[in-house]
């Protein structure tokens, strides 16, 4: 009977694939979904065979995803990007260079596997001994060190910044199949992808480091008591993930195409994501063959829409439901590895201390010359500079909403840039309506469309923790970003007028919008620190270093969970109309996801837990953005989370 039931578990997952592969061509052939222009429209057989190729790419880059989330339990952030800066590597030498494709190729995956193995060296047994989030958050850090790296490559080699999509392979025969045109790089695809899952399924079964492998991951620490070396197992398994990275971008660059010189980790990273997901990030199997099966279904219902932006909002839904649907193993799975025990709050001045003459006289001083100096600097500085420090003040209240988020709450948000655009998108719609609504209006109603929205984002979180709320954070900024913004009733490319204020104040000018943004700064950062002293904020602290005990006082944890993303989305939404009336003109693509990595990163660069630390993350990522190229600011803010983590 043992026998019979481990035999039907064996067989569940390719069952359910086979099951959902039938499912999504009946779909294909069948209804197709979508109705495109009135008429449906049925799937040729060549879109469920371009779905199976890009999806085996997609599956190698999940497996990557699961085999680091085994060994270290985290989520390699950075999975996307390794593969991503091997491959601009790889095209900058047979575009530019004219390298035989292969021996390009050879140069891509080897500098993958070392620049991986540097990783796990450098980074992760650093942080050996910390909490899984922080080390999660680290390899955000990683991500944008890559991302640098792979901006500054064309530089480097030729001192050439001309973006170029994709690149040509010996492999460039053409057939039809399906009525779709493939070439021979699909087939590699397809012959490839079969070899290097065999030959990992190899190491691991038969090999003593696969033995090892997957060993640790059942349980690190009585693998070293059994003698293993869960260092070197980690290196091993640090490098196959980085192979199989920069093997997915290169063989996905000549297909899809790819812009090399431009960050390319989000394009390969989701879809992964969703399939490890999908997988409990345990089983490689069930990774790749969800991988798959999601990339086929994608191709598939979204055939003819000539839209990609759609696929995000699918993949978001996928990755929230397998969560709530999976909540209890993989909050087994994390323990209590998703604390946030990073924070180190700006201790206050004691009781006894604080009421001496000396330090209530310093501490006002201090905050009267902070204001002082900031109240002169437009007068002293051209008005250019002025309005980029209008922006660093935005950028300062985005930030203090992800202080009270993630830092005082304890929720990892990377997508906190999105509910800036939302506000933004909301406050150029209603300030270019033929009858523009009062300034103060039209912010309100960004701020409550912020707090809304957050609020949804914010279910998930009372039973999502750690590092997959991050995931679905993340998700929620690539849907937002690719699709959500796109809509009709969100985009207004009319020109954005600054308004009278109280009928009598003109702030059209730089410097006088600039006084309005400094106004707005300091009301923020008010509002947080009142909270923060408040009953409020003390039991926000107590959820966010000890959940249960939090709990068991008998602390309302789901309204202060939602209160807390309500709080963090008005802020951010109302940062996003202020940013609209700076702008003066909004367009959808102003809010790309990686600049929510970039908001997070600036918050841990000043201090997760402190205010302060939020307006100086600012003024440094801002100040590094102004005055630094795009790959050297990314290189300054990777290294400089990993610093101070």
């Amino acid at each position: 009977m043992r026998g019979v039931a481990l035999s039907r578990k064996n067989l569940g997952a390719p069952l359910a694939f086979l099951a959902g592969f039938v499912v999504v061509v009946l779909v294909g052939k069948g209804v197709n979904g979508f109705l495109i222009n009135g008429m449906k429209q049925v799937v040729p057989n060549g879109i469920l065979l371009q779905g199976i190729v890009l999806g085996a790419l997609n599956g190698l880059l999940a497996m990557g995803l699961v085999l680091i989330y085994r060994t270290n339990r985290i989520i390699n952030f950075a999975q996307g990007e390794l593969g991503a800066f091997s491959a601009t590597l790889a095209g900058e030498l047979v575009q530019r260079f004219h390298w035989p494709f292969y021996a390009a190729v050879v140069v891509g995956l080897l500098a993958a596997v070392g620049s991986s193995a540097l990783v796990e060296i450098a980074v992760i047994r650093r942080f050996a001994k910390a909490p899984r989030l922080i080390l999660t958050v680290a390899t955000i850090g990683v991500f944008q060190i890559f991302g640098a790296i792979e901006l500054a490559i064309p530089a480097l080699l030729n001192k050439d910044t001309k973006l170029r999509v994709g690149f040509q392979t010996p492999l460039s025969f053409k057939f039809q199949f399906g009525k779709v045109f493939f070439t021979g790089d699909h087939l590699e695809v397809l012959v490839v992808t079969p070899l290097v899952i065999l030959g990992l399924v190899w190491f691991l079964r038969n090999t003593g480091y696969g033995l090892a492998a997957r060993a640790a991951a059942e349980d690190g620490d009585r693998a070293r008591l059994l003698g293993i070396k869960v260092k070197r197992v980690s290196l091993i398994v640090w490098t196959i993930a980085g192979f199989l990275s920069a093997l997915t971008a290169i063989l996905q660059a000549p297909i899809t195409g790819f812009q090399f010189g431009a960050l390319g980790g989000f394009t390969l990273l989701l879809r992964a994501l969703t399939a490890g997901v999908i997988a409990r990030m345990e089983s490689l199997p069930i990774a790749f063959g969800a991988a798959v099966l999601l990339t086929t279904a994608q191709q598939t219902l979204f055939f003819g829409t000539g839209r990609t932006g759609p696929d995000n909002g699918l993949l978001l839904l996928v990755i929230i439901v397998a969560l709530l649907v999976q909540r209890r193993r993989l909050g087994r799975l994390e323990g209590g590895s998703s604390t946030w025990q990073a924070v180190q709050e700006v201790r206050p001045v004691p009781n006894e201390l604080r009421r001496l003459p000396e330090i209530r006289v310093a501490r006002w001083g201090l905050a009267a010359i902070g204001l002082g100096v900031l109240a002169v600097l437009p007068y002293v500085i051209p008005l250019s500079k002025a309005s980029l420090v209008s922006v660093i003040m935005i950028y300062a209240v985005v930030g203090v909403s992800l202080v009270i988020l993630t830092g005082w709450s304890g929720n990892v948000s990377l997508g906190q840039w999105a509910l800036v655009g939302l506000g933004a998108l909301i406050a150029s719609k209603m300030a270019t309506a033929a009858a523009p609504q009062d300034f103060f209006v039209i912010l309100l109603v960004s701020g409550l469309a912020g707090a809304l929205v957050a609020v949804v984002i914010g279910l998930p979180a009372l039973r999502i923790k750690g590092l997959f709320l991050g995931v679905t954070t993340l998700a929620f900024a690539l849907a937002a970003g690719g699709w959500f913004f796109s809509f009709k009733q969100l985009t207004s490319n009319a020109g954005i007028q600054r308004p009278l204020l109280f009928g009598s104040i003109n702030i059209s000018g730089e410097r006088a919008f600039y006084f309005l943004c400094l106004v707005f700064l300091v009301l923020a950062l008010l509002v947080a620190r009142n909270l923060r002293k408040s009953r409020f904020g003390r039991v926000l602290i107590a959820m966010r270093d000890n959940e249960k005990n939090a709990q068991a006082y008998g602390v309302p944890f789901v309204q202060t969970k939602l209160v807390a993303f309500a709080v963090s989305g008005f802020m951010a939404a109302l940062a996003g109309g202020l940013y609209a009336y700076h702008q003066q003109q909004i367009r959808a693509d102003r809010f790309p996801a990686d600049v929510s990595l970039l908001i997070f990163s600036m918050v841990v660069i000043g201090g997760m837990g402190s205010i302060g630390g939020a307006v100086l993350g600012a003024a440094f990522v801002r100040g590094t953005q102004y005055f630094l190229p795009a790959q050297w600011q990314l290189m300054v803010t990777g290294f400089g989370m990993l610093l101070l983590l």
